[in-house]
Protein backbone atom coordinates (compact mmCIF):
# COMPACT_ATOMS: atom_id res chain seq x y z
CA UNK A 1 0.00 0.00 0.00
CA UNK A 2 3.08 2.82 1.02
CA UNK A 3 4.42 1.38 -2.27
CA UNK A 4 1.48 2.51 -4.17
CA UNK A 5 1.09 5.55 -3.03
CA UNK A 6 4.08 6.83 -3.10
CA UNK A 7 4.61 6.38 -6.64
CA UNK A 8 0.70 8.21 -6.93
CA UNK A 9 2.54 10.68 -5.11
CA UNK A 10 5.36 10.91 -7.76
CA UNK A 11 3.29 11.60 -10.54
CA UNK A 12 0.98 14.17 -8.91
CA UNK A 13 4.29 16.04 -8.46
CA UNK A 14 5.59 15.95 -11.52
CA UNK A 15 2.51 16.74 -13.54
CA UNK A 16 1.73 19.52 -10.99
CA UNK A 17 5.79 20.63 -11.42
CA UNK A 18 4.97 20.60 -15.03
CA UNK A 19 2.02 22.63 -15.52
CA UNK A 20 3.60 25.37 -12.56
CA UNK A 21 6.38 25.65 -15.22
CA UNK A 22 4.61 25.57 -18.51
CA UNK A 23 2.20 28.57 -16.70
CA UNK A 24 4.77 30.53 -15.83
CA UNK A 25 6.22 30.26 -19.29
CA UNK A 26 3.22 31.22 -20.46
CA UNK A 27 3.00 34.32 -18.19
CA UNK A 28 6.49 35.56 -18.69
CA UNK A 29 5.38 35.40 -23.00
CA UNK A 30 3.04 37.58 -21.78
CA UNK A 31 4.14 40.24 -20.49
CA UNK A 32 7.22 40.41 -22.06
CA UNK A 33 5.02 40.71 -25.30
CA UNK A 34 2.58 43.53 -23.25
CA UNK A 35 6.02 45.07 -21.88
CA UNK A 36 7.16 45.40 -25.81
CA UNK A 37 4.08 47.35 -27.11
CA UNK A 38 3.93 49.59 -24.03
CA UNK A 39 5.31 52.21 -26.43
CA UNK A 40 3.58 52.27 -29.20
CA UNK A 41 0.24 52.10 -27.42
CA UNK A 42 1.62 55.25 -25.08
CA UNK A 43 2.38 56.88 -28.26
CA UNK A 44 -0.93 56.11 -29.72
CA UNK A 45 -3.02 57.70 -26.58
CA UNK A 46 -0.84 60.88 -26.65
CA UNK A 47 -1.51 61.15 -30.40
CA UNK A 48 -4.84 60.69 -29.85
CA UNK A 49 -5.13 63.85 -27.04
CA UNK A 50 -2.94 66.12 -29.08
CA UNK A 51 -5.82 65.01 -32.25
CA UNK A 52 -8.49 65.29 -29.57
CA UNK A 53 -7.18 68.75 -28.48
CA UNK A 54 -5.91 70.38 -31.97
CA UNK A 55 -8.14 68.42 -34.21
CA UNK A 56 -11.21 68.09 -32.25
CA UNK A 57 -11.73 64.40 -33.12
CA UNK A 58 -14.30 62.30 -31.22
CA UNK A 59 -13.30 59.03 -32.69
CA UNK A 60 -10.03 57.88 -33.79
CA UNK A 61 -10.20 54.83 -36.42
CA UNK A 62 -6.39 54.46 -37.68
CA UNK A 63 -3.32 54.87 -36.05
CA UNK A 64 0.40 55.65 -37.76
CA UNK A 65 3.56 55.67 -37.19
CA UNK A 66 5.64 56.88 -40.09
CA UNK A 67 9.58 57.27 -39.50
CA UNK A 68 11.87 59.02 -41.67
CA UNK A 69 14.67 61.83 -40.50
CA UNK A 70 11.40 62.46 -37.62
CA UNK A 71 8.82 60.01 -36.17
CA UNK A 72 5.47 61.01 -36.85
CA UNK A 73 1.52 59.67 -35.10
CA UNK A 74 -0.65 59.74 -37.06
CA UNK A 75 -4.56 59.83 -35.66
CA UNK A 76 -7.35 59.35 -38.84
CA UNK A 77 -10.99 60.22 -36.91
CA UNK A 78 -13.60 62.13 -37.41
CA UNK A 79 -14.28 65.58 -35.86
CA UNK A 80 -17.53 67.20 -33.81
CA UNK A 81 -18.13 68.16 -37.65
CA UNK A 82 -18.33 64.76 -38.54
CA UNK A 83 -15.45 65.18 -41.28
CA UNK A 84 -12.56 62.42 -41.32
CA UNK A 85 -9.31 64.20 -40.71
CA UNK A 86 -5.79 62.91 -40.44
CA UNK A 87 -3.91 64.57 -37.44
CA UNK A 88 0.05 64.18 -37.98
CA UNK A 89 2.13 64.89 -34.58
CA UNK A 90 5.21 65.06 -34.49
CA UNK A 91 7.37 63.01 -31.84
CA UNK A 92 7.80 65.48 -29.59
CA UNK A 93 4.36 67.43 -29.92
CA UNK A 94 5.54 70.34 -31.24
CA UNK A 95 4.29 69.92 -34.51
CA UNK A 96 0.51 69.10 -35.60
CA UNK A 97 -0.64 68.84 -39.15
CA UNK A 98 -4.23 68.57 -39.86
CA UNK A 99 -5.37 67.13 -43.06
CA UNK A 100 -9.46 67.00 -43.87
CA UNK A 101 -9.46 63.06 -46.15
CA UNK A 102 -11.08 64.53 -48.32
CA UNK A 103 -8.86 67.18 -49.97
CA UNK A 104 -6.62 63.98 -50.31
CA UNK A 105 -5.97 60.50 -51.04
CA UNK A 106 -7.06 57.98 -48.69
CA UNK A 107 -5.35 54.84 -47.47
CA UNK A 108 -6.81 52.65 -49.71
CA UNK A 109 -6.26 55.10 -52.96
CA UNK A 110 -2.55 55.02 -51.70
CA UNK A 111 -2.32 51.13 -51.58
CA UNK A 112 -4.07 50.93 -55.26
CA UNK A 113 -1.36 53.15 -56.98
CA UNK A 114 1.41 51.23 -55.48
CA UNK A 115 -0.54 47.85 -56.94
CA UNK A 116 -0.93 49.32 -60.39
CA UNK A 117 2.23 51.14 -60.51
CA UNK A 118 4.78 48.17 -59.17
CA UNK A 119 2.53 44.78 -58.86
CA UNK A 120 3.65 44.03 -55.56
CA UNK A 121 4.13 40.61 -53.53
CA UNK A 122 2.57 41.96 -50.69
CA UNK A 123 2.07 45.14 -49.08
CA UNK A 124 3.45 45.36 -45.38
CA UNK A 125 3.15 48.64 -44.24
CA UNK A 126 0.98 52.28 -45.10
CA UNK A 127 1.77 54.88 -42.67
CA UNK A 128 1.33 59.12 -43.35
CA UNK A 129 4.05 61.53 -41.96
CA UNK A 130 4.83 64.40 -43.30
CA UNK A 131 8.06 65.24 -45.42
CA UNK A 132 9.31 68.99 -46.14
CA UNK A 133 6.30 69.98 -44.30
CA UNK A 134 3.97 68.19 -46.87
CA UNK A 135 1.55 64.93 -45.88
CA UNK A 136 2.87 61.84 -47.63
CA UNK A 137 2.02 58.24 -47.70
CA UNK A 138 4.70 55.66 -47.31
CA UNK A 139 3.61 52.47 -48.62
CA UNK A 140 6.09 49.35 -47.96
CA UNK A 141 5.96 46.46 -50.15
CA UNK A 142 7.30 43.27 -51.01
CA UNK A 143 8.35 43.02 -54.68
CA UNK A 144 8.36 39.89 -56.92
CA UNK A 145 11.87 38.78 -55.93
CA UNK A 146 11.07 39.23 -52.00
CA UNK A 147 12.79 42.35 -51.75
CA UNK A 148 11.55 45.53 -49.40
CA UNK A 149 10.82 48.37 -51.43
CA UNK A 150 9.02 51.68 -50.28
CA UNK A 151 6.97 54.41 -51.94
CA UNK A 152 6.01 57.73 -51.26
CA UNK A 153 2.75 59.05 -52.36
CA UNK A 154 1.51 62.68 -52.13
CA UNK A 155 -1.27 62.92 -49.66
CA UNK A 156 -2.25 66.03 -52.06
CA UNK A 157 -1.76 64.66 -55.69
CA UNK A 158 -1.52 60.76 -55.11
CA UNK A 159 1.91 60.78 -57.18
CA UNK A 160 4.97 58.52 -56.10
CA UNK A 161 7.78 61.15 -55.03
CA UNK A 162 9.98 58.76 -54.17
CA UNK A 163 10.68 55.51 -54.44
CA UNK A 164 13.51 52.45 -52.93
CA UNK A 165 13.52 49.13 -54.82
CA UNK A 166 15.20 46.18 -53.52
CA UNK A 167 16.69 47.34 -50.09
Amino acid sequence: MRKLRRKHDSRVNKKFYFWSTITIIVLLIILGYAKAQSPQVQAKKEAYLVAKKYGNVRKAEDFYVFNRKQTYYTIYGTNKRGQEVYVITSQNGKKVNINAQDKGISVNKAKNIVKVERNPKKITKTSLGLVNNKPVWEVTYLNNQNNICYDLISFKTGKIIKSIQNI
